[in-house]
């Protein structure tokens, strides 16, 4: 985390009304999106991994439980309890990370846009 840190500090130092460094400053929020990623796809892994874990604990509880449909259901409702907590956990930190990824390619366009509009502004201004 602390090579986002990193970057976002770096991208807050250069000034947008300089197009050499609005440049500079769209590609590290490229590579601010590369780091992202990856956090979010490790997220997502550890969400399935959570998941999975989830529908074992159920369906063995079922499978060791004696009595009624009622009863194994209701024991397996508590054997998965603890994973649905940590399978939760694991959603919302995938979703964060979707989220972080989401906004930073629109910081990204909207800093392409910027970039665009102070070139044609200089381009007119040398006319």
């Amino acid at each position: 985390m602390s090579k986002l840190s990193e970057l976002y500090a770096q991208a807050e130092q250069l000034n947008e009304e300089i197009p050499a460094e609005l440049a500079k400053k769209i590609r590290i929020y490229a590579e601010i999106m590369q780091h992202i990623g990856r956090h979010h796809a490790t997220a997502v892994n550890d969400y399935g991994q959570c998941y999975s874990a989830r529908k074992l604990a159920y369906a063995q509880a079922i499978q060791d439980t004696e009595g009624t449909g009622i009863v194994k259901e209701s024991a397996a409702e508590l054997a998965a309890y603890p994973y649905r907590l940590k399978e939760s956990e694991a959603e919302a930190d995938k979703e964060r990370w979707r989220n972080a990824k989401d906004s930073t390619a629109e910081i990204i366009n909207a800093l392409k846009k910027q970039l665009d509009t102070l070139m044609q502004e200089y381009n007119n201004a040398g006319n």
